[in-house]
């Protein structure tokens, strides 16, 4: 039996839910930089796929640079036309050749490119709205035998936390909401951002909406469309929680001066709001200033050996797992770190931060922790293939 390096403390200091103020932000999946993020991470599934069906092997790669340059757009009521179209720009490493045979690096990659697009948003059309370049190059040579023999590949550390908070749920709730069925009644796209505040027992929820210009008439249809739209997603916030929540839509309008959300397709990334890996969700789906995170760009490192990605998502299924497993614990926070070399399953540490349901942490409760962190850092590489199998997702 393979004796980890796993510590399990009791959390101090105040539960989330008792800090005065808390804020959440949760970036849509049309915003710039999830777009980067959901590329990034199609074009690793894309590549591995290819190799492990016409090689036969995982090859090393970190397709985790991908940048997105915006466009510029002529819109208003009614209508528009792209003046200049959205660059993306794909970067990182990969391994363009194995044992003779070339790997079709750059076309697997505007290809996984074109298709999350697709696949993702219904008025940006990767092909007359998009330039996509790959500048992926080769990366180093030792780096393929980590990937071989699924030893860690850096020393870095993954962390995540469970459950959510109640603002944390309402947050990723509501934008996942307004992205996968608001979208299917309203005129609008889906570069949705949604920042709450919990305060004095309330929660305040600013939600950033694009309206679809070719569906929008005049300033009348628009200021109807959105106060729709608001009162909505105002029903729908409004049964997340149980104290007062206030949606507020589009704060930045100027009606009077004609200064209104419209895009042609759906996403800032049109016209004036770039984007990067690794700047929006954690792997967790929100962005908690308030937690523990780690800064890694989990999306479009490899699923084999890479732990900036690996670590990270097998610490918030631990998370999970404790607190659904040990009835006694309140919640979790995990942290799991690497050495460079060392096999995935035996990190240099790892820690379950945990809070008990009532009382302190007594013998029982951190031995049952232990035996699921335990279990999930003996079963880590099962995260490789749910991270493959697109079971998973990572902002």
């Amino acid at each position: 039996m393979t004796k980890r390096n796993i510590v399990v403390v009791e959390a101090t200091g105040q539960f989330i839910e008792d800090i005065p103020v808390e804020i959440v932000e949760r970036k849509g999946i049309g915003h710039p930089d999830s777009l980067c993020d959901g590329i990034a991470e199609r074009i690793s599934v894309e590549y591995t796929r290819w190799c492990q069906e016409n090689l036969g092997v995982t090859l090393h790669h970190n397709f985790d640079k991908v940048q997105l340059v915006a466009g510029e757009v002529e819109v208003g009521y009614g209508g528009g036309y792209m003046l200049r179209p959205i660059h993306i720009q794909i970067a990182g490493r990969g391994t363009p050749a194995f044992q003779g045979r070339k790997v079709p690096m750059d076309e697997i990659a505007i290809e996984a490119a074109r298709q999350h697009v697709r696949e993702t948003m219904r008025y940006l059309d990767p092909n007359r709205h998009m330039v996509i370049d790959s500048y992926a190059g080769q990366g180093a040579e030792e780096l393929q035998y980590v990937v071989e023999h699924v030893t860690a590949n850096d020393t870095s550390f993954g962390v995540s936390h469970w459950p959510r908070s109640g603002l944390e749920h309402a947050v990723y709730e509501t934008a996942q909401y307004i992205n996968y069925k608001l979208i299917d009644e309203f005129p609008v796209g889906e570069d949705v951002k949604v920042m709450g505040l919990r305060r004095n027992g309330e929660l305040t929820l600013t939600v950033a909406l694009p309206f679809i210009a070719t569906h929008i008439g005049d300033v009348t249809e628009y200021v109807e469309a959105k106060r729709a739209a608001e009162a909505a997603i105002q029903e729908y916030a409004s049964q997340l929680d149980h104290r007062k929540v206030t949606v507020m839509v589009n704060t930045a309008d100027d009606v009077a001066n004609d200064v209104v959300y419209l895009t042609l397709t759906g996403t800032s990334a049109e016209m004036g709001d770039d984007g990067a890996v690794g700047r929006g969700n954690r792997v967790n789906g929100v962005i908690a200033p308030f937690r523990s995170t780690s800064l890694e760009a989990a999306c479009g490192k490899n699923p084999v050996s890479h732990v900036g990605k690996v670590y990270n998502v097998l610490a918030l299924l631990a998370a999970q797992d404790i607190v659904n497993r040990v009835p006694t614990v309140r919640e979790a926070t995990v942290y799991v770190l690497s050495q460079i070399g060392a096999p995935l399953d035996q990190p240099l540490v790892a820690t379950a931060l945990v809070r008990p349901t009532n009382g302190p942490l007594t013998p029982s409760i951190r031995a049952d922790v232990q035996s699921v962190l335990d279990e999930n850092l003996a079963h880590v590489h099962d995260v490789r293939t749910r991270i493959l199998n697109r079971e998973l997702t990572l902002f």
